[in-house]
């Protein structure tokens, strides 16, 4: 009889139910990809019911084909697209499709005088830039302008799966302090950012710690007898905690179609002077550890993008073998600046360009920029935790399915002057939340009982020339800084 944790990945672009067992081994996964929605330009939506169908689907097809008796399962654990926003009503009814994180609809309301004005205080209390980005902007516009009753019920995806499944309006300190509305130094949802927001009268989830018991589930019949919900964390800070990132200083990159970099700074908050967001890292046994976080919205859907819409290359699998065919850019630079440009520079009007052609300039040397355009703006980030907290880092910590790419981890190495870890399991997000499950219901003692579980990794080390590093680099500001000026 064996012991079994289902972890629930609800992600941007679908829905992966993975079964893992009490050594951290994956046994099965199985995926349900969701509808995008883009209703006007800049704008993006789920359907939640769409996501919440599509996770009993993945969860029924993960226990038929594991083959795993439904009783064997000790506890679901979920982990979470951020910042992506809803409201429902008490009957669970959706008043509108989810808003999701890199949505721009809430643009101008952000900017209006009275949110504008508080800013700094704004930031100050949730360790984060006003922006669009996060979600108090996103609910706002919601409760404005769509029909809905008087006291509807706010939720980011973890706390609409946690509500469906188990009936609970909850959420974990790891989602909460990226919605832009909560105190990240009370540990409470901020009264008057609830107010100044419009949305004194929206019901908020309970804020747990990660590793509590959130609820109870059959998902829809699967399992033969109610089982925990325990184990919750936003995707970013799960793969931080399966990083086994727990000491601070300590740097992990998530590659996908954004990117997510984060570093950990221990129990106590530190306020960025470089414009990085502040987050709680996780709760765990009754205590909070903080992380210093930069985002950057288009790394893996650059070549998405030159794919699919430029016709460079068939597959994005190309793309390291292109980039291989030159020997460097001959100074062309790509900034990915599609909708903006996110830490340090926090920029929402400036658009992407291409910069530093020649006449000899072809599609490798642009597919080359492109993938050097994603260290470029975690090099950015890098530089900003360390001017934050005077500690150079001498690793990175690496996942997503770019971090395959050996030619973007090499040159991630070259450009940070560190060490890059690729870590070889791909469930990371889903990995962290369920150590935290784990830990929850006792079926791993503490975190040195997972750290002897290890993880298999690949590691690069610094190959070029400094100088050349810093030369590279310092063409890249450049272009950042033309882009701004231009937009000025």
């Amino acid at each position: 009889m064996g012991k079994y944790i289902l972890g629930i990945d609800q992600s941007t672009s679908g829905t992966k139910a993975i079964l893992f067992d009490q050594y951290a081994n994956v046994i099965c996964r199985r995926d349900r990809a969701h509808r995008q929605y883009y209703p006007k330009d800049g704008w993006v939506e789920h359907d939640p019911m769409e996501i919440y169908n599509n996770l009993i689907g993945a969860i029924r097809a993960v226990i038929t084909d594991s083959g795993v008796s439904p009783g064997d399962v000790l506890a679901v654990s979920v982990t979470n697209q951020r910042e992506t926003v809803m409201l429902w009503e008490e009957d669970g009814r959706p008043v509108h499709n989810a808003v999701v994180w890199h949505c721009a609809r809430a643009a101008e309301l952000v900017k209006r005088e009275k949110i504008l004005s508080r800013s700094d205080e704004i930031t100050n209390a949730t360790g984060l830039m006003l922006s669009a980005y996060f979600s108090a902007g996103k609910a706002a516009w919601l409760f404005e302008n769509v029909e809905c009753g008087r006291h509807p019920l706010f939720g980011t995806m973890d706390s609409w799966v946690i509500w469906k499944l188990t009936g609970k309006h909850a959420t974990d300190y790891s989602n909460a302090s990226r919605t832009q509305l909560f105190n990240i130094h009370t540990l409470k949802w901020d009264e008057e950012l609830l107010s100044l927001f419009g949305l004194s009268e929206v019901r908020m989830p309970e804020v747990k710690f990660s590793d509590e018991i959130f609820g109870y589930t059959t998902a829809e019949g699967v399992f033969p007898q109610p089982i925990p919900v325990s184990g919750v964390m936003g995707d970013s800070h799960g793969a931080l905690f399966a990083q086994q990132c727990w000491k601070p200083g300590m740097v992990k990159c998530t590659f996908g179609t954004g990117m997510s970099v984060m570093m950990n700074i221990g129990k106590q908050p530190v306020l960025s002077k470089y414009k990085i967001g502040t987050s709680v890292a996780w709760g765990l046994r009754g205590e909070v550890e903080y992380a210093l976080e930069g985002t950057a919205n288009f790394t893996g859907d650059v070549i998405r993008w030159m794919e699919n819409d430029l016709k460079l290359l068939e597959s994005s699998k190309e793309s390291e073998q292109m980039a291989l065919q030159v020997e460097d850019t001959e100074g062309v630079y790509l900034v990915p600046a599609f909708a903006g440009i996110n830490a340090p520079h926090w920029n929402s009007n400036v658009r992407a360009m291409l910069c530093g052609m020649q006449r000899s300039t072809n599609r490798n040397h642009i597919v080359r920029a492109g993938l050097e355009s994603t260290v470029y703006q975690l090099k950015d980030i890098v530089e900003a935790m360390r001017k934050d907290t005077g500690i150079g880092i001498g690793e990175l910590r690496t996942d997503g399915g770019p971090a395959k790419n050996k030619f973007l981890m090499q040159f991630a190495a070259d450009l940070l002057r560190a060490n890059v870890r690729v870590n070889a399991v791909e469930e990371l997000s889903a990995l962290g939340a369920v150590y935290a499950g784990g830990l929850g219901i006792g079926l791993w003692k503490d975190r040195d009982e997972i750290g002897s579980m290890g993880n298999d990794c690949g590691i690069y080390h610094t190959k070029m020339p400094e100088e050349q590093s810093r030369r590279l680099y310092a063409g890249w500001l450049d272009a950042v800084n033309m882009l701004i000026q231009k937009e000025e």
